[in-house]
């Protein structure tokens, strides 16, 4: 029988795997229209006329897809560092449930499930874009903005789960092992 967690993962992944797939396909058609780039769609998909026009509407269409993952990180690393529920400042917290706002604070699975997930399309996007650039089908700077972003994006996810395991490590008042427990799944499912 497959993990909880695993399943959860998989369920989570669904929408931004569309998303990206969806941006894809959509900023490939709207580049080819915008600049007058005249392509045909059938089982071999996209053709265009000519290598150049490949070149600009696959890049600029890949750097769609990387400007919707870097709004999906932005948007987890957020929540991550302003409204896990770990280490969310009191004044936040109170100023949300007064709004009746509270589902905004999220547990550590939560946070570091959806963090696992935009972080692994991000890491696909960078070998993606890196075969391509190495084959001439992306301009250089395409690979490495998704670089870039993963780099950060990567750093900054670390840095807030090294916070939290310091802040566990305080709580419990010892210098022995701490380990991140996920109690909140059991609550879900």
């Amino acid at each position: 029988m497959f993990s909880r967690i695993l399943v959860k993962l998989v369920d989570e992944a669904i929408v931004p795997a569309i998303v990206l797939f969806s941006v894809r396909i959509l900023a490939a058609i709207l580049i080819a229209k915008a600049y007058d780039i005249s392509f045909s769609f059938g089982l071999r998909g996209f053709t265009y006329n000519s290598q150049e026009d490949f070149l600009f509407v696959n890049s600029y269409s890949t750097l769609a897809m990387i400007s919707v993952l870097a709004v999906g990180l932005f948007y987890v690393l957020i929540k991550s560092y302003l409204f896990h529920d770990t280490h969310v400042a009191p004044h936040t917290a109170a100023k949300l449930f007064s709004l009746n706002l509270s589902g905004f604070i999220q547990t550590s699975f939560d946070v570091y499930s959806q963090g696992v997930i935009w972080l692994s399309y991000s890491y696909l996007l960078v070998i993606a874009s890196g075969i391509m650039f190495y084959f001439g089908l992306v301009y250089p700077w395409v690979f490495y903005s998704s670089l870039a972003l993963t780099f950060i994006a990567t750093l900054l996810l670390i840095l807030d789960v090294e916070k939290e395991i310091f802040e566990r490590k305080r709580d419990a008042g010892s210098q022995e092992e701490v380990t991140l427990k996920f109690e909140s799944m059991e609550e879900e499912l």
